[in-house]
C-alpha cells in the first residue's frame, strides 16, 4: 500500500507548475515498499539480509535556511522497526543547471545519525542542526526529469563510491517518483569493467482489491526431452507480487513471481511480468513478459515449463490455452 500525506489530488503535479515545486510537493510522504535482491556478490551479504523485506520510507519537508529553501529529510527502516535506522538523509533540491533539465538533488548524511532520528518530528533537534552535523555525499547526486505526473532519474557516472567497500566499486541508483508509484533500483559494479556485483529492487506495496488471480500449470522432464514432460504442480497467483514456492522432483527448490502494474521498471510500458527465482540465492533464473492486459503467459526451459493463465473472474474458470505456444507472440521469455 502507498500512503502519501495529504489528498493526493494536490500532490500531482500540475501542468505548467515549475519542476522544482512540482517535485517539493510530489515526494513528502510514506512510501511502503517490498525490496528484492536480484543480485549479490556474496551468498549472504549482510547489508541486505533476507532476499525480501518490506521496507519503509518516510520524505518530509524541513527547514533549514543555510542550506537553501528546498530541502527535505529522508529516513528509511524496515516497516516493523521505525527505530533502527537503514538510511537517514537531507535532500537538497534545486533546479538542474543547463544543459541539463529538471531537478537536481544533493544528498547529505549525518555525521551522527542516530542523534537526529525523525528529525522531521523533532522541531528542537532540527533547530539544533548546523553545518558541522552533516557531510555532502560525493558524487551520488541525482538528476530528476519530469514525465507527465512523475519524476525518473538517478546517479550518473562511476563517482559515487559504494562506502561500504573499497574505491573499486561504485553505485548506480534510479528513482521514480509519482503519485500512484514509487520504486528504486540500486545496482553495486565494479568501477573496472563494469562488473555488476550487486543489485536490489525496491516498489510497490500491493493492493490486493486490483490484483489479478492467475493459475500456473509447471510440468517437468527429468530428461529435457518434450515428450518425457509430465505435470508437476498447479500454483495460484496474484499479478502485484505474488509469489509460490515448489521442487522438482530431482530436488530443485524454485519461486515464481508475477507482476503487473507494482513492477518498477515498466514505466513506459506496462506489462505483465513472470519471473522464475531461486529463493535462496535471490537470483532470477528466467523471465517472461507480455501486454498488461494478456491473459496468459509463459516460461519455456526445456526441462521445465510454465505456464499461467488469468481466472475469469465472472466464472472462476482459466481461460484455455490455444496450441501448443499458448499466446505465441505476445510472450518474450529469456534465461539468465
Amino acid at each position: 500500500m502507498l500512503l502519501i500525506a495529504g489528498v493526493a489530488a494536490l500532490l500531482a503535479a500540475a501542468p505548467g507548475e515549475p519542476d522544482l515545486a512540482a517535485l517539493e510537493r510530489l515526494w513528502p510522504g510514506i512510501r511502503d515498499s517490498t525490496e528484492q535482491v536480484l543480485a549479490a556478490a556474496d551468498a549472504s551479504p549482510p547489508a541486505w539480509g533476507d532476499s525480501e523485506q518490506r521496507i519503509r520510507t518516510v520524505v518530509s519537508k524541513v527547514s533549514l535556511p543555510w542550506l537553501g529553501p528546498h530541502v527535505l529529510y529522508l529516513e528509511e527502516f524496515l516497516h516493523d522497526d521505525p527505530e533502527n535506522m537503514r538510511r537517514q538523509l537531507l535532500l537538497q533540491l534545486e533546479a538542474a543547471a543547463p544543459p541539463a533539465v529538471g531537478v537536481r538533488v544533493h544528498l547529505w548524511s549525518f555525521r551522527d545519525p542516530a542523534r537526529w532520528v525523525h528529525l522531521d518530528r523533532r522541531a528542537h533537534q532540527l533547530e539544533q542542526l548546523s553545518a558541522l552535523d552533516v557531510a555532502p555525499v560525493q558524487g551520488c547526486d541525482l538528476l530528476l526529469k519530469r514525465e507527465a505526473e512523475q519524476f525518473t532519474g538517478g546517479t550518473s557516472g562511476r563517482d559515487c563510491i559504494d562506502t561500504r567497500s573499497r574505491p573499486t566499486r561504485y553505485v548506480e541508483y534510479q528513482l521514480l517518483i509519482g503519485e500512484e508509484l514509487y520504486w528504486y533500483r540500486r545496482r553495486v559494479l565494479l568501477r573496472a569493467g563494469d562488473e555488476l556485483l550487486e543489485e536490489v529492487i525496491g516498489y510497490n506495496w500491493f493492493e490486493l482489491n486490483e490484483a489479478r488471480l492467475f493459475t500456473c500449470r509447471i510440468d517437468w522432464s527429468g530428461s529435457g526431452k518434450l515428450s518425457d514432460r509430465q505435470p508437476l504442480v498447479r500454483l495460484e497467483l496474484q499479478d502485484q507480487g505474488g509469489r509460490a514456492r515448489f521442487s522438482t522432483p530431482d530436488g530443485r527448490k524454485l519461486e515464481l513471481a508475477l507482476h503487473s502494474q507494482d513492477w518498477p521498471f515498466t514505466s513506459d510500458r506496462d506489462a505483465l511480468i513472470l519471473l522464475l527465482q531461486d529463493p535462496v540465492q535471490g537470483a532470477v533464473l528466467a523471465s517472461a513478459w507480455a501486454e498488461i492486459d494478456a491473459e496468459q503467459i509463459s516460461i519455456d526451459l526445456g526441462w521445465l515449463q510454465v505456464r499461467c493463465g488469468s481466472l475469469d473472474p465472472d466464472s472462476d474458470e482459466l481461460w484455455s490455452w490455444s496450441g501448443a505456444g499458448a499466446g505465441a507472440g505476445t510472450v518474450r521469455s529469456w534465461g539468465y
